[in-house]
């Protein structure tokens, strides 16, 4: 990690905060950090901060909160739909989400097949832990909002949602650099990825019928977490 994750409930009233575990280690081991030394830290919905090593014990790290950084990136304020993936595929997809900053990711069960994925922990108590790895990774201090709808309707969320749906099929028509440049629009865009093995013929029908666009991020049926970071690193380029 290039950045320490701090809360900001974790600050005391003198701006300190004692580390132990996975970060006093880090800071100690990876990053030698040695007293007075500065440490940079993102703190979810607050931004980017220089630290300074206060004191150190075997155990434990605390750093003192020092100055106020520019923002590494502008976080990408836009939604996302994921099909269920595998759990190992499912880590990938919010280390990114943590790391670009992503404003909303949405999981459901749209293949029968896969809803045994629903008792992962990465789905459940493990869920923040990998967002936070993103974070950590690039410095991105908005937290995403993730939600496992387990027992929603997947057709009728994305029928009722008040914005565009913009569904991702290597099928579609090719997506342009000027689609992507959201900047001038104040439409809410949601962007629907679906299994691997890709949409069946009544899912199409359904996206046509519904009126949703049908892009395609090229011909070659690339794994979710691939096609996921090269759409993200895409929106990344325009709006940073």
């Amino acid at each position: 990690m290039n950045w320490i994750l701090v809360y900001e409930k974790e600050l005391n009233s003198n701006h300190l905060v004692q580390l132990t575990g996975e970060r006093h280690l880090h800071i100690q081991t990876i990053l030698k950090k040695n007293l007075n030394e500065s440490v940079q830290v993102v703190i979810p919905s607050s931004g980017n901060y220089l630290f300074q090593v206060h004191s150190v014990s075997e155990n434990s790290t605390t750093l003192e909160k020092k100055e106020t950084l520019p923002d590494v990136l502008k976080p990408l304020d836009v939604e996302f739909f994921f099909s269920l993936p595998r759990p190992q595929t499912g880590k990938k997809l919010l280390h990114l989400s943590g790391g670009y900053g992503v404003h909303s990711v949405y999981f459901f069960g749209t293949d029968s097949k896969n809803k045994e994925y629903w008792t992962s922990p990465v789905y459940g108590k493990d869920l923040n832990s990998y967002l936070e790895t993103g974070m950590s990774q690039t410095g991105n201090s908005q937290f995403p909002n993730v939600h496992a709808e387990k027992n929603a309707s997947w057709r009728s969320f994305l029928k009722s949602w008040k914005g565009k749906v913009v569904v991702l099929d290597r099928e579609g028509e090719t997506l342009s650099k000027d689609f992507l440049n959201l900047k001038e629009t104040e439409e809410k865009f949601l962007f629907v990825f679906g299994p691997e093995s890709g949409w069946k013929p009544d899912e199409i029908l359904f996206f046509k019928e519904s009126g949703f666009k049908i892009l395609s991020l090229g011909k070659i049926n690339l794994r979710t977490e691939f096609a996921y970071s090269a759409f993200l690193h895409q929106l990344f380029l325009i709006k940073n």
